[in-house]
């Protein structure tokens, strides 16, 4: 070994033999005395040297604080240097030798002269020094030498004890058992009728709670007299034999706690025992006994059928059967034999028409140690039986099973069914597929959505896989596969989604489709998969694609002849002296067009309510000074054309004297719907704020008999000139507003 090893080697022993823990411990005390009188110093100690300081395990004549604390650094040691030679250190005057002369304990402890023999464990690892200590310079003779080597020997030979006692002190006190000593105690006819306690360990007064001062010198009796009728017949036999023994009692004074006691003689009239606390253990015990009968009355209730079974081999090893060593009451139930007629005896005398299979499948569970789930048939009933093997031991192993007879034909029978109803969906001029959820994988797909489609849809295993569908929306931009309805589905977005996109197919072709999707849920409610229709909608699209272009042709048609229209009124009313109604009725034809323009703009039929709204009153002021509220409302071109006429004139009289004249008025215009059914209407209402001060009209014309012509043109109209701003509450049959003819 290296230095460096030597060096922990030293240590570790040091460390192992306790007696570095021995700081200010008088056991070696008198041993420095013997060296102080013997070589007449002031001082003398015995050190042991670690790494960073030297602890005495016996001294006399230190100064304070070094005698209390028992140690020193190692920057005040000069035993040092007797562990690193292995030789005597001889020092006359420290202060003018080259080793020590900066050691500090010249100047805190004032070593001056110093002879140091080392000392050794019984193993020979060196781990201090016996030092002879003078305050003064010194010559040391050769006397001064022998006698302090011959001390060395006997602290030697005191550490040689000192240690095997620390070890065994050490495991007596460290034992997590209880542990004592005892001694017979005779009558006077010498018979044994109690013990006495010697010692006792740390851990006796934790498992008994009694202190080793009350055990100590106390008998069992005394401490604890209902246990020694129990005891003693196992104490005795001990003492007379010779011969260990393991007893269990229970102590009525300790809590009732269980107690192993494992003792043992160790001389004529002593004995020692290690004992521990087994209560727990007890208690379990007690609990297992009792719930015994309680578990075997849920083993009879077992739906399941049950058996424990054990293999019978050959004189070569081979499985060639199997007893059954118990069965369930249920068993009998499913097999339909009484279990009393089955235990003890094989399978193969059980069920004389069995399947060689059942054999070696379960000698195959017993050798591999892996469980088998089965389901096979007994040909001699003719049923079929689903179960669950697994294996106990090296010969045995058990089974739980039902009968699945019944199931199995109903499997059977859904089978065909699924087959026919793949054959339907396979026949559908429409496509379907089928996902699963949550992944969104999609596990079926007709033959009609693969013609549509163009490739295999079921590539798709989750929603993350949808990229490979490509499509562009109306306005020819990609359509991002997160919004495909099935992929909203499998987000929880909603339950049903619609879809129209031109789809690429990976040949190049494009085509309109339609895509509805709709979620399946189980019993419970949970989405549990989604169907998805696929349809071609080209013609349709073709369709509408004419149908719009007549649509704008017709609205360019309709334009001009407005135009026409206002040019022959202004032409015609000219010399009309109030051109204020001329332009009224200029601005209410500009209305009318707006109302088409809004039509015609998404939808052939019919337009959002808001949408008509906005085109209206925007030539009438800002749209920051409408609050428009209410829900999205499609209305018919009938309704859109009514509604447009009377929110110009609404519009035009509020900027004329109403909450539009000045700069801080506003209108709010609120709509719902009341009903359900063909009873569903719509109530609108318009109300002015922030606008001058309101008083009726003194007369009344076309302007008013608008308003009461209502949203349908039946009235339903309800006017209200209150000071504070106007407010017309309107309504009209939703039926009638989203007529189309």
């Amino acid at each position: 070994m290296n230095a460096e090893e030597l060096a922990a080697q030293r240590i570790t022993a040091i460390r192992r033999s306790g007696l570095l823990d021995k700081a200010g411990n008088e056991q070696f005390g008198h041993l420095t005395e013997h060296v102080r009188a013997a070589l007449e110093v002031p001082v003398s100690i015995i050190s042991i040297v670690d790494e960073n300081r030297q602890v005495f395990a016996g001294h006399c004549g230190l100064p304070e604080p070094w005698a209390s604390l028992g140690e020193t650094p190692i920057t005040h040691s000069f035993c040092q240097h007797v562990v690193s030679t292995n030789a005597i250190l001889t020092v006359e005057d420290a202060r003018l030798h080259d080793l020590v002369r900066d050691n500090r304990a010249i100047g805190d402890l004032g070593v001056v002269a110093y002879l140091g023999v080392p000392i050794c464990l019984p193993d020979g690892q060196l781990i201090g020094a016996l030092a002879a200590i003078d305050t003064k310079p010194r010559i040391w003779g050769e006397r001064d030498r022998k006698a302090l080597e011959t001390l060395a020997k006997v602290v030697e030979k005191q550490i040689e004890v000192g240690v095997s006692e620390l070890m065994y002190r050490s495991l007596f006190h460290d034992m997590q058992e209880g542990y004592y000593v005892a001694s017979a105690v005779r009558d006077v006819e010498g018979d044994i009728v109690d013990i006495r306690f010697e010692d006792v360990n740390p851990a006796f007064q934790r498992l008994t709670g009694m202190t080793p001062e009350t055990v100590r010198g106390a008998t069992l009796s005394e401490v604890a007299p209902g246990v020694l009728s129990d005891m003693m017949p196992a104490y005795r036999s001990v003492f007379e034999h010779g011969e260990p023994i393991v007893h269990v009692n229970r102590a009525t004074e300790i809590g009732g706690k269980w107690f192993e006691n494992r003792i043992r003689r160790i001389g004529s009239d002593q004995i020692a025992s290690v004992f521990s606390d087994v209560t727990a253990r007890k208690l379990a015990e007690e609990r297992l006994q009792k719930s015994e009968s309680h578990w075997r009355g849920l083993f009879e209730q077992l739906e399941e059928g049950f058996i424990l079974g054990e293999l019978i081999r050959s004189a070569d090893g081979e499985a060639v059967d199997w007893r059954y060593v118990e069965v369930n009451r249920a068993w009998g139930d499913l097999v339909g034999i009484a279990p009393s007629s089955a235990v003890g005896r094989t399978v193969t005398e059980v069920f004389s028409g069995a399947e060689d299979a059942w054999i070696p499948a379960f000698a195959e569970v017993v050798r591999s140690g892996e469980p088998l789930v089965f389901i096979r048939q007994v040909g001699e009933t003719g049923r079929w039986y689903e179960g669950h093997a697994q294996p106990l031991d090296k010969e045995r192993f058990v089974v739980l099973f039902v009968e699945v007879t019944e199931r199995l034909k109903l499997e059977a029978e859904l089978r065909d069914q699924q087959r026919q109803l793949s054959t339907i969906i396979d026949t559908m001029p429409v496509g379907v597929l089928l996902a699963e959820a949550p992944t969104g994988r999609i596990i079926l797909q007709n033959e009609r959505s693969q013609q549509l489609l163009g490739h295999d849809a079921t590539a798709a295993q989750s929603v993350e896989d949808y990229a490979i569908f490509v499509a562009t929306q109306h306005d020819g931009s990609p359509f991002d596969p997160q919004q495909y309805p099935l992929a909203r589905i499998m987000s929880r977005e909603c339950d049903r989604a619609k879809a129209e996109v031109l789809y690429h197919r990976p040949d190049g072709s494009k085509t309109w489709i339609s895509i509805v999707g709709e979620a399946i849920k189980d019993l419970s409610g949970s989405l549990s998969g989604a169907v998805v229709v696929v349809t071609d909608i080209s013609d349709r699209k073709m369709v509408e694609a004419e149908k719009e272009l007549i649509n704008r042709e017709m609205a360019h048609r309709l334009k001009n002849m407005l135009a026409m229209v206002q040019a022959i009124a202004t032409q015609t009313l000219r010399p009309v002296t109030e051109q204020v109604h001329v332009r009224t009725f200029e601005k209410r034809l500009h209305a009318l067009s707006r109302a088409h323009d809004v039509l015609l703009h998404d939808n052939h039929d019919s337009a959002p309510i808001q949408a008509i709204m906005a085109t209206t009153l925007e030539s009438v002021a800002p749209a920051d000074r409408f609050d428009l509220r209410g829900p999205r409302t499609i209305v018919g071109p009938k309704g859109a054309l009514s509604l447009a006429l009377l929110l110009h004139e609404l519009g035009t009289n509020a900027v004329k004297y109403g909450a539009l004249s000045n700069e801080n008025g506003r209108v709010a215009i609120d709509w719902f719907i009341e009903g359900t059914g063909a009873e569903r209407s719509l109530h609108l209402t318009w109300q002015e704020t922030g606008g001058p001060l309101v008083t009726p009209p003194e007369r009344k014309g076309f302007g008013s008999k608008l308003l009461r012509m209502g949203l349908a043109g039946s009235g339903g109209i309800d006017v209200d000139y209150a000071p504070s701003g106007l407010v017309v509450k309107m309504q009209a049959l939703l039926s009638q507003l989203q007529q189309t003819e």
